[in-house]
């Protein structure tokens, strides 16, 4: 039994290790606990169960949409979908979105390009040059011959303006101009062209110039300009411009040739077209990177050496629309759940898709699917849309689309006073307070049993 002066001792101490137990369990395990409970764990994967897709509303190469036939079929099957009529030496019909392949032919073979080029040429411009700023013709840019605008030495035109040129008029001598203004000269632009190329997973396409006049090593697939394509569009300026027949553009000299005609005669003639570039020469035929839109679905489509775009191009896109239906999983900027955060003012942050998610299947195929999350390890600070994970979509195992998972917050560093107390401080109040428990416990009135 204990003496006197130790229950003495004892009734002293109790009070104070009292008052100390809450803050040592707060500072010890506090953060700890809400972490576990507000977060997944760093590097965490997370599978939701297969669930039936919402309803259809009024992405690296991705695989066939679920029914699809990589190829198109040859007969024998009644219940096949009859494919598209398309006669061009290469083709192919992606989602805009996750870029499921609905459609190829020959897709991987390589081809001159022609000035379906442009496409890669404005997407680099419209990353590189602000809108409203001013391009100047060069001696060299005013020497390119064939498609043009005629520029002489020393002209002006604002970025908007030349955009509508490439794009439109396809203009070779605009090309060269553009690509002196973003990157100093038209050689270090096609450097960045194929590096960007590269970037994308482009890897049958090279590019010797930014025009698209004929050269044995500047050539594409239909598949690679399918995803050129798709990058494209998702600049505002470029979707701005492809869809449109007709505009007039301000210039410094050559007042009077202001008026850009589209060449694409598949604008106006198709329902839901929207773009995106012609191109011919002599090696390449025509060729067509079109894209239409219909109750909020966008499909793109390539045609490489087609003796007739417009028709190929309808084919394709009925094809599409007419046995394929999408399915929404996710819209940009729907939320994702929480990231832990280290050395954080907050334990965690919550994280959203950044890109929308979606996937094609043939009408009355079942659409089930998984979604997986993978939330990557992360210090503080978090920087506001930073990608901190990822959010794939799988089908029978298979990834089918995927999107960045990004910071929808700022978290920054916490103060070097608050780590400590979660750190070193935090492990001697914890301990203090196992001795308080241990006081309290010891204390208690022990009731004894008698038989």
């Amino acid at each position: 039994m204990p003496n006197v002066r130790t229950r003495r001792f004892r009734a002293r101490i109790r009070p104070l290790c009292l008052r100390i137990l809450p803050f040592a369990l707060i500072a010890c395990g506090g953060v700890t606990a809400l972490r576990s409970h507000s977060a997944p764990e760093h590097g965490a994967n997370v599978e939701a169960p297969v669930l039936p897709a919402p309803s259809s509303s009024p992405v690296s190469p991705a695989p066939p949409a679920p029914g699809v036939p990589a190829e198109p079929s040859e007969g024998g099957d009644p219940s096949a979908v009859k494919q598209p009529d398309v006669n061009a030496v290469s083709a192919i019909l992606v989602d805009a979105v996750s870029g499921q392949v609905l459609y190829e032919k020959n897709a991987d073979a390589r081809r001159p390009m022609a000035s379906t080029t442009k496409i890669m040429t404005a997407l680099l411009f419209c990353e590189s040059v602000k809108e409203g700023e001013i391009v100047s013709a060069s001696s060299e840019a005013c020497k390119v011959r064939e498609s043009s605008l005629h520029l002489k030495l020393g002209e002006k035109l604002t970025s908007n303006d030349m955009l509508c040129a490439i794009l439109m008029r396809s203009a070779n001598d605009g090309c060269v101009a553009a690509a002196e203004k973003a990157a100093g000269t038209e050689h270090a632009f096609v450097a960045r062209m194929n590096e960007k190329a590269a970037q994308l997973g482009a890897t049958n396409t090279h590019f010797v110039n930014p025009h698209g006049l004929h050269d044995p090593q500047h050539y594409t697939s239909a598949r690679d300009l399918a995803m050129i394509a798709r990058a494209a569009i998702d600049q505002p300026r470029i979707r701005e411009v492809v869809c449109r027949e007709k505009c007039v553009i301000v210039r410094s000299m050559n007042t009077r040739d202001v008026t850009m005609h589209n060449h694409s005669h598949f604008l106006g003639h198709y329902e839901g077209a929207d773009g995106i570039k012609t191109g011919w020469t002599v090696p390449a035929g025509h060729c067509y990177v079109g894209s239409a839109t219909r109750n909020g679905w966008q499909l793109i489509s390539v045609v490489l050496k087609s003796p007739n775009y417009v028709h190929e191009t309808a084919e394709m896109m009925n094809f599409g629309f007419a046995n394929f239906e999408r399915h929404i999983v996710n819209r940009a900027g729907d939320a994702a759940g929480q990231c832990a955060v280290q050395n954080g003012v907050r334990p965690a942050v919550a994280v959203a898709v950044a890109k929308p998610l979606q996937f094609v299947t043939r009408k009355g195929v079942a659409a089930e699917f998984a979604r997986h999350v993978t939330l990557s390890p992360t210090q503080a600070p978090v920087v506001l849309g930073s990608s901190l994970g990822s959010l794939e979509v799988l089908t029978g195992g298979r990834q089918i689309a995927s999107s960045p998972l990004i910071a929808l917050e700022a978290v920054p560093v916490s103060p070097p006073l608050v780590r400590a107390a979660a750190g070193s401080w935090g492990r001697f109040l914890a301990l203090v307070g196992i001795f308080a428990a241990g006081l309290t416990s010891s204390s208690r009135p022990r009731h004894l049993c008698c038989g």
